[in-house]
């Protein structure tokens, strides 16, 4: 019921309403087919991949970050924004974040549906393996879980988090693979660029969506493990601060 409102409150009053979910990523779409494929004219590493082909391949990695970035951007509020649920009544605040997740998650669908058409309509039907595209985010939802509970705390008692973090999901946005693949840098560099934790999220959605390849088993055990591990440290750090919250509120 939290996610459903809080998924319905972003676009209460508008005309369009939740169809602005549908409207963006299309714009967004049209944006970096033009833009990329028709006045940088990129193409993807050494391939002669088209226009609408690079933008397909962009946008993976764009639905991948806005997944991640818009939970953590919006952490930092979480707990300044339900004031009454810590304040007048006996509330699980742990829920909040993952009210955030699940609002992502919504926004997620509908540009992977809008990915999903356009990829039908001008190559071909998606593969088997896009299946497993939900195992290929796993690590990713209970990482962001977990940085959202360690951020809504901090937001908490520092005002000042909030900031810091929109700084941050810039210089995120451009260090992750979402405009260039890891092989456009330099090979003593691209192992370097796997200590981003949205790196192989990104890599192993394009492998299964695009290139119809299976990821790598081992990374992924060890990323789910890392992830799972953090998020239960997040919640444990997020259960232990929640005690001044009333206090500083």
């Amino acid at each position: 019921m939290l996610a459903r409102r809080d998924i319905v409150g972003r676009y209460r009053g508008s005309f369009l309403g939740v169809l602005w979910s549908l409207v963006y990523p299309l714009f967004m779409l049209g944006i970096y087919s033009f833009v990329f494929g028709g006045i940088f004219k990129s193409r993807w590493g050494a391939g002669n991949s088209s226009p609408l082909e690079f933008s397909l391949i962009l946008f993976v990695g764009m639905i991948v970050f806005n997944l991640f970035s818009e939970c953590i951007s919006r952490a930092p509020g979480v707990v300044l924004a339900h004031t009454n649920y810590v304040k007048k009544i006996v509330f699980p605040l742990e829920v909040l974040p993952i009210v955030l997740l699940a609002g992502a998650l919504f926004q997620f669908l509908v540009n992977l549906c809008v990915w999903l058409v356009f990829y039908s309509l001008f190559f071909q039907s998606p593969h088997l393996t896009s299946l497993l595209l939900p195992l290929v985010i796993l690590p990713l939802l209970l990482f962001t879980l977990g940085v959202s509970w360690v951020l809504a705390s901090l937001g908490t008692y520092l005002r000042d988090i909030g900031h810091l973090v929109g700084v941050l999901i810039t210089a995120l946005l451009f260090l992750s693979p979402i405009f260039y693949p890891v092989t456009a840098l330099p090979e003593r560099f691209q192992h370097l660029m796997y200590l981003n934790p949205l790196a192989q999220v990104i890599e192993n959605a394009r492998q299964v969506l695009i290139w119809d390849t299976l990821p790598d088993p081992g990374p992924w055990c060890l990323s789910l493990l890392a992830s799972g591990v953090l998020a239960w440290l997040g919640l444990t750090f997020f259960q232990q601060t929640r005690r001044g919250f009333a206090d500083v509120l």
